[in-house]
């Protein structure tokens, strides 16, 4: 039912639109009705099944902690697939804006066929970063973009315009979420990512799509990570000043050899500023990501840049344009970018 409702306003919407703009709207349409078909009935999840030959696992946050009370839509976990060679690597995604990991379900699964171990993160993304902190008193507060962030990695309070706390944050999820895989699947592996009561996060790579992949970025920043996956991102950007947020260009404990991105060419939505290179550019400048920025089509060992770029799903609208990297058909550039 979830899928024809949606369809049903957006055939609406579409009776008022310009005509110019019918295909961008059609394929947004589809593009919006494919998601929703792959997340309804969520609400009535098993908590484990099968994939082809994965194991896929859905955790509420809430099974994990009694202190976590909000944003319980399921973790998404996959262990390695069975037969191929374990990784030992923990692959943890951050979805986007109010999106949540069964829209990636197909990202995820592919890491386990790679041998990951899997995490699709369910986290506080209901507020659009540079909405918050490009409006109202928040857009003349310099660490607006940083403090918010923070927090929501963190839970430390640093943001009034957030409230997050430790157990509610990114890293306090993760932890939870790996000492209840310990409990409930103890032959599984999940032990090695901990030492002590902390997260090992030399053996980890994070990844993440839109405001997921400024996580990520910033995760980076301040932790050694094993690797860090950008897609669609990073968007920060304080309009008021003209300017990228310096937490960007602050120093990394994740070297910017081990950074990765991928961004369809026109996607208006990433690059916020609407200056087109304004994501590849804090690319190589912020992040100090390496080579060149390359199309995809140039195919495999991509120049061996880090900083690539996609011309598929031309003629989409904005959203399918942001969408598109995270799209079935990108199996083997996910390889490069995130599942070496």
């Amino acid at each position: 039912m979830q899928c024809y409702i949606i369809l049903f306003l957006f055939i609406s919407i579409l009776g008022c639109k310009k005509e110019s703009d019918d295909k961008k709207d059609f394929l947004n349409l589809l593009t919006l009705g494919l998601y929703a078909r792959s997340c309804a009935g969520q609400n009535a999840f098993p908590s484990s099944g099968t994939v082809g030959s994965l194991t896929r696992l859905q955790i509420r946050p809430s099974q994990t902690s009694s202190g976590i009370s909000n944003y319980d839509q399921p973790h998404y976990v996959f262990p390695p697939q069975s037969g191929v060679t374990n990784k030992n690597i923990l692959s943890v995604f951050y979805p986007g804006t109010g999106s949540s990991p069964c829209e990636v379900n197909t990202f995820l699964q592919h890491g386990a066929t790679r041998g990951y171990h899997v995490v699709g993160l369910s986290y506080p993304n209901g507020e659009a970063v540079n909405t918050v902190c490009n409006q109202g008193a928040a857009k003349s507060e310099t660490n607006c973009f940083e403090n918010l962030r923070k927090e929501v990695l963190t839970g430390v309070d640093l943001s009034p315009y957030v409230s997050v706390d430790i157990s509610n944050s990114i890293e306090g999820r993760l932890l939870s979420l790996i000492q209840y895989l310990i409990r409930v699947r103890p032959s599984e592996g999940w032990d090695q990512f901990l030492t002590g009561n902390q997260i090992n996060w030399s053996l980890v790579y994070v990844g993440g799509h839109s405001q997921g992949s400024g996580h990520a970025a910033l995760q980076g920043k301040n932790r050694t990570l094993g690797r860090v996956s950008i897609y669609s991102g990073v968007s920060d950007y304080s309009l008021q000043n003209s300017t990228l947020p310096s937490w960007m260009g602050g120093t990394q404990n994740t070297p910017g050899t081990s950074y990765y991105g991928l961004i369809h060419e026109n996607d208006s939505i990433a690059n916020f500023s609407g200056n087109s290179n304004q994501v590849t550019n804090a690319w190589l400048n912020q992040f100090s990501m390496t080579g060149p920025i390359t199309n995809t089509n140039v195919g495999f060992p991509f120049n061996n840049s880090h900083s690539l770029v996609t011309s598929v799903c031309n003629g989409m609208g904005a959203f399918g344009l942001h969408i598109c990297p995270m799209t079935s058909g990108f199996q083997s550039i996910w390889n490069y970018i995130s599942f070496p």
